[in-house]
């Protein structure tokens, strides 16, 4: 168990909110106010001495989570209500803050740069395709060539999970632009443990990257 140097808000969405999200338009489902009392979000703010002034951290950190509440429903902020304001805030969200925040399970990622990372040291070392760990100095890369690697930009650095079928998934790492293996023509690298792995890699990558640049 591990504390963290945090305290939490709690946001709860009212009934203004709920009208505004069903009022949208869009395809949307219908949000009850059960699903929105379900919904509800925890932010983490800094943390201070003593106990926690909800009134100073709501000053400080309203328009964040208005915006961020609002995003959740729909991302263009060009659909959000205009001007977006301190008593609009508490009229459409209950906010409670709670002063002790505990992770139990500090052994686990707990952001997305930390999962990130915890799916990227996975994809370093163990096979794409059967799941063993390999030793650092066993196995090979497998490397592909992308015909459009802006089409994979943003996970430059990162993992991507590949669908190979209902039942396989493989996981290679996208190498940065400015890096040696792109400049060789390495864009997508795929861990393997053995030539027979590789065969397989080679066999079923090319179809699952045919298969996602189509539905791009």
């Amino acid at each position: 168990m591990s504390f963290l140097y945090r305290f939490a808000i709690t946001i709860v969405r009212k009934q203004p909110y709920i009208d505004w999200a069903n009022g949208t338009d869009d395809d949307s489902p219908e949000l009850t106010a059960d699903l929105a009392h379900d919904r509800r979000t925890i932010y983490l703010v800094p943390e201070s001495d003593g106990e926690p002034d909800a009134a100073a951290l709501l000053d400080e950190f309203w328009q964040r989570m208005f915006e961020k509440e609002l995003g959740a429903w729909i991302e263009n902020g060009d659909r959000w209500p205009t001007p977006l304001t301190r008593e609009m805030f508490d009229a459409w969200f209950d906010a409670e803050v709670t002063g002790s925040v505990y992770d139990l399970t500090p052994e686990e990622p707990l952001t997305h740069a930390d999962v990130e990372m915890a799916d990227l040291d996975d994809a370093v070392h163990r096979c794409a395709w059967c799941d063993i760990e390999i030793d650092e100095d066993a196995g090979r890369f497998v490397a592909f060539r992308l015909a459009d690697r802006t089409r994979l930009a943003h996970r430059e650095g990162l993992v991507v999970p590949l669908s190979v079928n209902d039942e396989r998934v493989v996981v290679g790492i996208m190498s940065p632009a400015d890096s040696d293996a792109a400049r060789e023509g390495e864009d997508l690298a795929f861990r393997a443990c053995t030539s027979r792995c590789e065969k397989a890699l080679r066999s079923a990558v090319p179809k699952a990257l045919r298969k996602v640049f189509r539905s791009a």
